[in-house]
């Protein structure tokens, strides 16, 4: 063998000796097995973030499905009226209470285009309810003329006043009714009881389908100052 093949075999990397980079074949093996033991494994089981989800969710699913039962009414579509009774804390029957702020309101939406909002009406027409002997004394008086109007010339302190009352409680509820009259009969200087929502109900249950009462039946029946 020439010089020139034996210059080729010094550069040849002998066996077992260092390679690329100045590390040896044993160097390299402990240089990856140490890295294999300091790489993290796979965690095994179940992790802990899921889990926590999972309970969240069923908690507050539970105090969704609680708070549904007590504020719910039984799911009833009452829980949404503002006129129905109020529940009584015990298991009896519903309470009524009239209520002269609900009044008020009603009062404004059915009442107030003809009477105003002052309670003073329309000259010649509808007579004012302000510090007015029709809507003091007997209840059953403004009730009947709520249920089913009044047609007929009316004279309140020397004034005459000769409108024509619909019959707005027709389209109302007993409770809406009761609320209404016990608004007029505490407002603008007037100082009545207030009205039941029973009460209305009798009424209306003893009206029937009688059409509007005239002043002189509404007087005969119920006369003023009693």
């Amino acid at each position: 063998m020439n010089d020139r093949n034996r210059h080729s075999d010094r550069n040849r990397p002998r066996q077992g000796g260092p390679g690329p980079e100045g590390f040896s074949d044993g160097r390299l093996v402990e240089v990856h097995s140490h890295i294999a033991r300091d790489k993290q494994e796979p965690a095994q089981g179940f992790s802990m973030t899921p889990i926590f989800v999972v309970f969240l969710f069923c908690a507050f699913g539970f105090w969704a499905g609680l708070y549904l039962t007590r504020n719910s009414r039984g799911f009833s579509a009452s829980a949404f009226d503002l006129d129905a009774p109020v529940a009584s804390a015990s298991v009896g029957p519903a309470v009524f209470e009239p209520d002269a702020a609900k009044g008020e309101k009603l009062y404004l939406a059915n009442c107030a285009a003809c009477h105003q909002p002052t309670g003073m009406g329309l000259p010649g027409a509808f007579p004012p309810l302000a510090n007015s002997p029709w809507v003091a004394g007997d209840e059953k008086r403004i009730i009947k003329i709520i249920l089913v109007g009044m047609a007929g010339e009316v004279e309140i302190a020397g004034a005459k006043y000769n409108g024509n009352m619909p019959n707005v409680g027709a389209a109302l509820k007993d409770a809406q009714i009761a609320h209404i009259a016990t608004y007029v009969r505490s407002a603008w200087g007037n100082a009545a009881e207030p009205v039941m929502d029973v009460s209305v109900a009798e009424v209306r249950k003893a009206l029937g389908s009688r059409g509007q009462y005239s002043p002189k039946e509404i007087l005969e029946a119920h006369p003023l100052g009693k």
